[in-house]
């Protein structure tokens, strides 16, 4: 990567006027039930309380997605079952573990419950009974990773409830003796990896924004409405995690449907996770979160910042990454359960999805052959989503050789996932990624993560005095957008992110211009109490050629 500043010397204010780059080539809210509505509901259910077999029975298999489990499955039969991670193993290890043979358990039990095969059957109470001999104390206890102890509870209850008259009532409560513990530690107050217990709900409640907690709050109102009126502890986890939950579910956007985190982590824990939860939750407590103004809006976050061919992702931790198949997995998933035009048309225009998935699986399919592959009539090629401050401006959201221009300036700051980068811009144009988000994610906290990638001189945006820049890991360094506006001929976005720069800076203000389909006008005003040396910083995944001391170019492809 290599980094340009345009201008050199010492002032106390900074104009950049008319900094032009062009580009050459191709181009519904519900009334909740209270807490104890929700146990009576829950402990009413017959079991399999999360899954309704009759319908995933009978549903249409328009793609062949259960061909592709039963693939899967097949060479499972014969593997040896894996031990439990010794203490000291990686983190990181540890969940790619845990959560592939996850996956290996939950596969062959929704086989069950579609084919009645007691082949898979079979394989699924080997696979849980196995992973229910892991010591909840150990290397996947909660204390120790917090990630993997919530996903194999999780994947208990799940066997538990999915093979429910397959199980003898020694192999039941062998599985509930190794839940029970577990969830204590999670509902706890007690230190995990990462952060705290979820201590009983008061967690969450007093900072929502804390990203593990969030995903493990989803996790268990699934565990407990599954396994209510088994023991008290399942019921009391109703009564203090479900409404909190249910009440808030991704605390990173509004009913706008947006993801602050940045769409990478916006598929690990929304296509991943809680598109999962939600239609399990649906069945064991009767609450539709697809019904949500959220869920029915994100499908707009989706296909503006991760449009039809996108290059990568923006915004935040692992945005540099491209997830083709991911990406089509959450995309259908959602027009499974929210069909749209806009919804449609994205889905049936990603491809290489992940058949397998439990939430692709669970949810209801269209025959996408008989979609258009054409981007409905009168959908703009610009949006803004307050809530987040995120702006997509395209040439043509159809083209797959597109212009994009990404713009953030986010009242979420730079918290958890998301990067030191209000009011920074990333631009993709004929096929290409030219001016990029730079570095890498290795892991969070690295030394990389913490000196580079997630600071203001990492990304397309304003530093001072030799890579200055904004506050990091706090939500208090807000940028916002005071100006948007969407026409067929430019779009114009104006961001303020003063705040972001935590008092070294009196004025940040920075407004684009897109001229569709090539050109991208950039001003900035600045000004400080204190001369600052400025820099107008901008990244490329190749050497940049500089023409002068004016004019640098990016040639990429």
């Amino acid at each position: 990567m290599k980094t340009i500043t345009n201008m050199s010397g010492t002032f106390s204010s900074l104009t950049i006027a008319f900094f032009i780059i062009t580009f050459s080539g191709s181009v519904a809210a519900q009334t909740l039930p209270s807490a104890t509505e929700l146990l009576a509901y829950a402990t009413a259910k017959s079991f399999p309380r999360s899954v309704d077999v009759a319908t995933l029975k009978s549903a249409i298999d328009w793609e062949d997605r259960w061909t592709v489990v039963q693939n899967r499955v097949d060479p499972q039969y014969v593997e040896i079952l894996p031990k439990e991670p010794l203490i000291g193993t990686a983190w990181s290890k540890v969940n790619q573990l845990a959560f592939t043979e996850i996956d290996k358990t939950l596969l062959p039990a929704a086989l069950w419950l579609r084919t009645g095969n007691p082949a898979a059957a079979s394989e699924a109470k080997r696979r849980a009974l196995n992973l229910a001999s892991w010591s909840p104390t150990g290397i996947t206890g909660y204390l120790n990773n917090d990630l993997a102890a919530a996903r194999i509870a999780r994947s208990l209850a799940l066997a538990y409830d999915w093979l429910h008259g397959q199980w003898t009532p020694t192999e039941q409560a062998t599985l509930l003796s190794a839940i029970h513990p577990r969830l204590q530690d999670i509902l706890g107050s007690s230190g995990g990896s990462g952060g705290f217990g979820l201590d009983n709900g008061l967690r969450m409640a007093t900072w929502p924004y804390d990203s593990h907690r969030s995903v493990t709050t989803a996790n268990t109102a699934v565990i407990c409405t599954v396994l209510a009126g088994i023991d008290p502890l399942y019921d009391q986890c109703i009564i203090n995690i479900v409404p909190g939950y249910l009440a808030w579910p991704i605390p990173w956007g509004w009913a706008d449907g947006g993801f602050a985190g940045g769409t990478n982590y916006a598929l690990w824990d929304v296509g991943y996770l809680h598109f999962e939860e939600w239609g399990m939750l649906k069945q064991t407590i009767g609450v539709d979160l697809w019904q949500t103004p959220w869920a029915q809006n994100y499908h707009k976050f989706m296909a503006y910042f991760l449009p039809p061919g996108a290059l990568s992702g923006v915004f935040g931790d692992g945005a540099e990454q491209r997830w083709t198949g991911p990406w089509s997995t959450q995309a259908k998933t959602a027009a499974g359960y929210l069909p749209s035009p806009l919804t449609n048309w994205y889905a049936r225009n990603l491809s290489k999805e992940q058949k397998y998935k439990i939430a692709l699986l669970f949810a209801p399919q269209q025959n996408m052959n008989l979609i258009s592959t054409a981007l409905p009539t009168g959908t703009p090629h610009g949006i803004h989503i307050p809530s987040i401050g995120w702006v997509a401006m395209h040439s043509d959201l159809e083209d797959l050789s597109r212009t994009s221009v990404y713009f953030k300036s986010s009242s979420y700051g730079s918290y958890v996932h998301s990067h030191a980068d209000q009011n920074s811009f990333v631009i993709h144009a004929g096929g290409q990624v030219l001016a990029v988000d730079s570095g890498y994610y290795d892991y969070w906290g690295s030394p990389h993560y913490k000196g580079w990638y997630k600071a203001t001189r990492a990304h397309n945006a304003i530093t001072f005095d030799g890579g200055l820049g904004q506050m990091q890991e706090t939500i208090t360094a807000k940028g916002k957008i005071t100006q948007f506006e969407n026409t067929p001929d430019y779009d114009l976005v104006t961001g303020d992110a003063v705040a972001a720069y935590g008092g070294a800076l009196t004025k940040a203000v920075r407004s684009m211009v897109y001229l569709r389909p090539n050109t991208l006008v950039i001003f900035d005003s600045l000004t400080s109490g204190t001369p600052r040396t400025w820099e107008w910083n901008i990244h490329s995944q190749s050497p940049m050629i500089i023409r002068n001391s004016r004019i640098i170019e990016i040639d990429q492809g």
